[in-house]
């Protein structure tokens, strides 16, 4: 498979990120911009793809963020990861709150009691035991 080195940069001017694509056949110049850092994948594969008449998932991307003097690349795949695993970790926070909070109600406890014992407020927890299942309380027992 192949793939393309991109190098990114800020141009403070144009308020626009910059990407320039390495690795393209000789004559295909390849260079976009975007407001948006987030925008940057679907629109660097967007062009490749239309330069080289390929599909989008057909090719690699290696980037390389360079912010004036400063290489940020290895920082943005160190954060990339740690949010992946922080999302991780809230999913199963909310998940065990549900299960409490369904526990609970089993109890006969109030919701402020409950938010008490969670350290959240019982309007929270008024929110959550709304969307909470028995089937959340059924998914933890071990």
């Amino acid at each position: 498979m192949t793939t393309y080195d991109v190098t990114v940069t800020r141009d403070d001017d144009a308020g626009a990120w910059v990407a320039l694509i390495d690795g393209l056949p000789p004559h295909l110049v390849g260079a976009t911009q975007v407001e948006r850092f987030t925008d940057l994948d679907v629109e660097v594969r967007d062009l490749i793809a239309g330069l080289t008449d390929t599909d989008p998932d057909d090719f690699n991307l290696r980037w390389h963020h360079r912010w004036g003097d400063q290489d940020v690349t290895a920082l943005l795949i160190v954060l990339d990861r740690v949010e992946h695993a922080a999302a991780q970790i809230t999913a199963e926070r909310d998940a065990v709150r549900r299960a409490v909070i369904v526990r609970g109600k089993a109890a006969k406890l109030s919701q402020r009691v409950i938010a008490d014992a969670i350290g959240l407020s019982h309007q929270r927890v008024n929110q959550l035991a709304k969307t909470a299942t028995d089937e959340d309380a059924e998914d933890l027992r071990s």
